[in-house]
């Protein structure tokens, strides 16, 4: 191996660290699959998916700011932000956050929430 093939590794690997979770190396884990292992969605199910986009693109600012402060995503929301810029903001959390999916999957199934029960459902649809 060559200086150079060492040098493209290191700052793939510098990359992979800055979009993963600021954590103590001690608590760093690689148990996501690589984007080449991840399972492909099955077509039939991109109609549905399309639709509970659709779906979430209809909440305002404050719902979604409900939904980032009970489960305490560790997100910052800009006034000038978009609703679009936080939708994106919590599904780039949530596919980063296993454990954070799990909560939402539960949180979908309780009944004492202040979040819209239309918003967690099309969530959780998602994340399925």
């Amino acid at each position: 191996m060559k200086t150079h093939e060492v040098s493209k590794i290191l700052v793939a690997l510098a990359k992979a660290l800055q979009q993963a979770p600021n954590v103590n190396l001690e608590q760093l884990t690689f148990n996501q699959p690589l984007p080449s292992q991840r399972k492909k969605p099955n077509p039939s199910d991109i109609p549905m998916a399309l639709s509970a986009l659709v779906a979430l693109s209809q909440f305002d600012k404050a719902q979604w700011r409900a939904v980032i402060e009970e489960y305490k995503f560790p997100i910052e929301v800009r006034n000038t932000e978009s609703t679009r810029d936080i939708v994106g903001k919590i599904l780039r959390h949530l596919e980063q956050d296993s454990e954070a999916r799990r909560k939402l999957k539960q949180a979908v199934q309780r009944t004492k929430s202040d979040i819209n029960p239309e918003l967690m459902t099309a969530l959780n649809f998602l994340l399925k």
